[in-house]
């Protein structure tokens, strides 16, 4: 499918500067700006079929007909959710409690979501065990697995992933400068007030410092489990088995004749960067999104500190 998961991550810390207005009483209220639009047609593959990837990847249903069976759901539920919450929280009254909380609950929502298909993808790519598939809680739980892994290993759900080695590791890197770009940008007002109109006259430090620890964490995370990931062996010619061990499957086989997620072939081949060794390039990548992060956590410091010694003067001025 066109899931992209550098979209997902762009998203992700796009979305969480909301939460900086949380409070309605601190800043101005909050609405959905194009976010709707945004997330329903340009995110649409991002924020669909959550259920089906958590139960094919993380609890192991072995096909979509499997998933219809077992399922209580025949339509794409939290997707529709999100939605029908944005666009309900844009028609309530200007500046309301409902208006703001609607929104930042839609948003809420919808990073989880995608964290969640990021997710499902990394645990399918990680060849991780599938968890107990029985049980009415199931799909809740697989969802939570889902969402929890991808705040973890976000970008081990990219499709390309799959390539392994020296490959995978320069993915990680190479995307995690695209996101710390677009993490900056997203700080415009403009670019907030056209997602979140609102949003843009918030406080933005403590997000700042919190998605710059996040940012350092999850791309250290990836690199270290991107190393695992083994490049693809193509079967040999002469090899026409039937059936194939492989964990992630139910009944523990698989059909190897039934083609996996195709991934460029190109991606196998070290041809970028060929003065770097693969530790080098692992270095470089730590020290620099590490450099990213901490910059940016030591500017929201900053910034607070610079706040609160502005209110400590406007009480001292008082007082005298």
């Amino acid at each position: 499918l066109s899931f992209s998961g550098l979209q997902a991550m762009i998203a992700i810390t796009a979305l969480a500067r909301v939460f900086s207005c949380v409070n309605p009483d601190e800043n101005s209220s909050v609405k959905p700006g194009y976010l709707s639009i945004v997330l329903g047609l340009i995110l649409y593959e991002e924020i669909s079929y959550v259920g089906l990837n958590c139960s094919m990847y993380i609890r192991g249903t072995p096909s979509i007909a499997a998933h219809t069976l077992i399922s209580n759901f025949d339509s794409d539920w939290p997707r529709k959710i999100v939605l029908i919450g944005m666009a309900l929280a844009a028609v309530q009254i200007q500046g309301s409690n409902l208006q703001h909380y609607g929104t930042v609950g839609s948003i809420l929502l919808s990073i989880l979501v995608i964290a969640a298909n990021l997710g499902s993808r990394a645990w399918k790519f990680m060849k991780w065990k599938p968890v107990d598939n029985g049980g009415l809680i199931a799909p809740l739980v697989s969802i939570f697995v889902a969402a929890t892994t991808g705040f973890i290993f976000p970008y081990m759900g990219f499709g390309k992933i799959q390539a392994g080695g020296k490959a995978a590791v320069q993915l990680v890197i190479y995307n995690s400068i695209i996101v710390a770009f677009m993490f900056v940008i997203s700080d415009f007002d403009a670019v907030q007030n056209f997602l979140v109109v609102g949003s843009e006259t918030c406080n933005q430090d403590m997000t700042n410092i919190v998605l710059g620890s996040w940012f350092t964490f999850t791309v250290i995370t990836c690199i270290f489990a991107a190393l695992k990931i083994e490049p693809p062996a193509p079967h040999p010619d002469d090899d026409d088995r039937i059936l194939v061990e492989d964990q992630t499957s139910p009944v523990g086989f698989k059909v190897p004749n039934f083609p996996d997620y195709p991934f460029d072939q190109k991606l196998l081949n070290d041809e970028r960067a060929e003065c770097c060794s693969l530790r080098t390039e692992i270095i470089i990548g730590v020290i620099l999104c590490v450099l990213f992060g901490i910059g940016v956590v030591v500017t929201g410091i900053m910034e607070v500190v610079s706040h609160a010694d502005k209110i400590v003067a406007e009480h001292m001025g008082g007082d005298v």
